[in-house]
């Protein structure tokens, strides 16, 4: 009775152990709105990327005809004089870097003006001295220091803004020779020395007479002029990072504001959140107490995420977000997979012990199998991915590895304890007491006209889309410049006309490409300007036009975009380049666990998803841009992992029925024992990726929707496509064999 009672308690301090988690969860997410992005991300933790952070990113490529070695050495030149600048003008938290062989990235977060900060660092910096008659008289390499300094220079009482050159061994006895012809001169426009920055005069100071015979010594000077700070500092940083070894044309670049940024975050987190409710209750209501487990061992899941996140200081993006966000509801993938296989197995007359072992080591192969195809994906992405794409691909590879690891060991152990406890009850389990399997009539293999009828529907849809239709390409892939600004009045199309006529009055006809309303607020302009990439001045232009005809905008809350057309040309490449490199090592993998056959069946049904979803971007105009590699990746990883859980069981169903049953039968026989798995999987990733669709921003519906098409296509083909396309290969391969003897 004691034993009893004990058990009793310890399932009730279980309970509400699970329960206190699970609210822990509802109230966390709940409280994201309240305390913002501060709340939830300290300083010192986990780094934020500039489109949660805001700020800008900047890539200029060189324009030379160098190669080789000397193009190494010209642009880690050019990297270095941009970390010079940014530091010169107070950016200390903007980062640099190198992509590609000849173009260079910079992040700067919080800058208030991009457009500025993208001229000053593009400058070429090349500092003369020059007569009168522009002979020069010294160079910017002569010059050894410069210091920006507000002060009383001339003794008169007025302080204004210097900046202090010192010169170093040679540019001393230079700039003593050129003072002392200049003091000796008769005529007052030779008596200047003329400072220029590449062709703008910037200063031209007098010297006095009384240096006639000495010139001016001691190896320092002063530029005065119409400073204030900003134009100083920016000038003495110029001057000491010296000239760029090359000419750099701004080919990429994008600015969004720190508020939007904030509200991006928010509402991921607050779709995470609310996925991950909804995932552990579906969990505990058709699971029970291995849904219970699995919920605990999430919570313990994205623990172990976030300290992760912490310790290597990842730089968190809007993608990776969302990458965290679906690698949640996949995480889920492995425990569904273990729980229909334990209760598969006390349908058979096992106990609840015995089933959890049994289901476990049986799952295993399937479990391992399907979770290294998702990070093969993942490792395609990070390695030709780059910038929000790299993260992407960061986070969806931890959360499967750290997923395989919850699901195979954690929740595995916690349920050993409820054994332990003496919860052994089956319907604790998902299991009736009538453990009669109800027998599912449909035959998926003999009823292939109704498959290929489905498919070939599509076929012709996407055809016909493609050519009628086409795709609604984004700057990403053009080429172009797009604002996306709050006006504060409602985005009607006459005020996309007055706008359109903006752009052609102020800018030029060939800009005007179309201005609409955007998906989540009908105050939101997004603006594009055609293929062109807007220049500095045009961008300043359009900003000062905007504000004059709307005067409510925020332009705290922009979001710009310029991309050069080369960019979206590496960008087609590099999307090409990744589906087949990942098509090939899958393919090898599948062929290597499987045989040729299964292996090319998997890659025909891949083929059908990532079709599906590419006729959603052409039926519905979706943008085309940097995320669809992303978005056709992770449906090449999931939509593998259904086919490769039905494969698995026909291996395991081959070697248990031998020539008893037809392998049409096998075939048919394992996909129905792993539908439930199948249908279950798909909901629990669908509830998170869901989620991020709902709340969502702009960007990252356009980037949820095609991955919600491409799973539930992915469905379909592991039900109806997958073991159909096995069971057809063999058949045509054996009539081959006959034909040959």
């Amino acid at each position: 009775m004691n034993y009893q009672r004990a058990v009793s308690v310890s399932r009730f301090i279980l309970i509400l152990l699970c329960i206190g988690l699970l609210v822990s969860v509802a109230v966390f997410g709940f409280s994201i709105g309240e305390k913002g992005m501060e709340g939830v991300f300290e300083e010192g933790t986990i780094t934020l990327g500039l489109d949660l952070a805001g700020g800008s990113s900047i890539t200029y490529q060189a324009n030379t005809e160098d190669t080789g070695e000397t193009l190494n050495t010209g642009m880690n030149s050019v990297l270095s004089v941009m970390r010079q600048r940014l530091d010169s003008q107070g950016l200390t938290e903007a980062n640099a870097f190198r992509v590609g062989d000849d173009m260079v990235t910079v992040e700067i977060p919080s800058v208030s003006d991009p457009a500025k900060a993208a001229e000053t660092l593009m400058a070429t910096a090349v500092l003369t001295f020059r007569d009168y008659d522009k002979n020069i008289l010294l160079e910017g390499n002569d010059v050894k220091s410069a210091k920006d300094f507000y002060t009383d220079s001339d003794g008169d009482g007025d302080a204004e803004y210097i900046v202090e050159l010192t010169f170093n061994e040679s540019g001393v006895n230079k700039f003593t020779d050129a003072t002392k012809a200049a003091a000796q001169a008769t005529d007052d426009n030779y008596k200047k020395i003329y400072i220029y920055m590449d062709e703008a005069l910037i200063s031209a100071p007098s010297v006095e007479s009384r240096y006639a015979e000495t010139g001016i010594t001691g190896g320092t000077c002063i530029i005065s002029g119409s400073f204030d700070a900003e134009s100083a500092a920016a000038l003495a940083g110029q001057i000491n990072a010296g000239a760029l070894k090359y000419t750099l044309s701004n080919v990429d670049q994008r600015t969004i504001g720190a508020t939007l940024g904030e509200k991006s975050l928010t509402t991921s987190l607050k779709a995470g959140a609310f996925g991950i409710i909804l995932v552990m209750l579906f969990l505990i209501i058709y699971y029970r107490v291995p849904g219970l487990m699995a919920s605990v061992s999430l919570i313990a899941y994205m623990a172990v995420f976030a300290i992760i996140l912490v310790v290597v200081k990842a730089n968190l993006t809007l993608p990776g977000i969302a990458g965290i966000i679906l690698s949640i509801g996949m995480a889920v993938d492995a425990n569904v997979v273990i729980f229909e296989r334990v209760k598969e197995e006390i349908k058979l007359g096992k106990s609840a012990k015995a089933a959890v072992e049994a289901g476990h080591h049986h799952a295993l192969s399937a479990v391992i199998d399907s979770n290294v195809t998702t990070l093969i994906a993942a490792g395609v992405l990070y390695f030709l991915g780059a910038g929000t794409i790299k993260g992407f691909a960061i986070t969806l590879g931890l959360g499967v590895i750290i997923s395989m690891f919850s699901a195979i060991f954690l929740t595995h152990w916690l349920l050993r304890i409820c054994l332990g406890m003496g919860i052994s009850d089956i319907r604790f389990y998902g299991v009736n007491k009538d453990k009669t399997e109800k027998t599912r009539k449909f035959h998926f293999i003999n009823n292939k006209k109704i498959t290929y009828i489905i498919v070939g529907v599509v076929l012709i849809t996407g055809l016909l889309s493609f050519v009628i239709r086409g795709f609604n390409l984004d700057i990403d892939f053009s080429g172009g410049s797009q604002l996306d600004i709050n006006l504060g009045v409602e985005v009607t199309p006459d005020v996309c006309d007055q706008i359109n006529s903006m752009i052609e009055n102020n800018i030029g006809a060939n800009y005007v490409s179309s201005t609409k309303a955007s998906l989540t607020d009908n105050n939101v302009a997004v603006i594009r300007t055609g293929t062109a990439v807007l220049s500095i001045d045009q961008q300043q232009t359009l900003n000062e036009s905007l504000k004059g005809a709307f005067p409510d905008a925020n332009f705290e809350d922009v979001e710009y975009q310029s991309i050069s057309p080369i960019i979206g040309d590496s960008l087609k490449r590099t999307a090409v380049l990744a589906v087949i490199l990942a098509v090939v090592l899958m393919l090898a993998y599948i062929w290597y666990r499987f045989q040729l056959l299964s292996g090319l069946s998997a890659i025909i049904c891949l083929m059908h998803d990532l079709f599906v979803m590419l006729i959603l971007y052409s039926l519905f105009q979706i943008p085309v841009n940097s995320n669809i590699i992303a978005a056709l990746l992770t449906i090449l990883g999931y939509s593998i992992n259904a086919s490769i859980v039905v494969f698995d069981r026909v291996r395991e169903n081959k070697t248990k029925f031998g020539a008893e049953k037809s392998f049409g039968d096998t075939v048919d026989i394992s996909i129905k024992q792993t539908l439930a798995r199948s249908a279950n999987t798909s909901l629990t990733t669908l509830l998170t990726i869901g989620m991020v669709y709902i709340f969502g921003v702009d960007s990252i519906k356009n980037f949820a929707l095609p991955i919600i098409v491409g799973l539930c296509a992915g469905l379909f083909s592991s039900l109806f496509l997958a073991g159909l396309l096995w069971v057809e290969g063999e058949r045509i391969f054996k009539n081959r064999k006959k034909a040959t003897k």
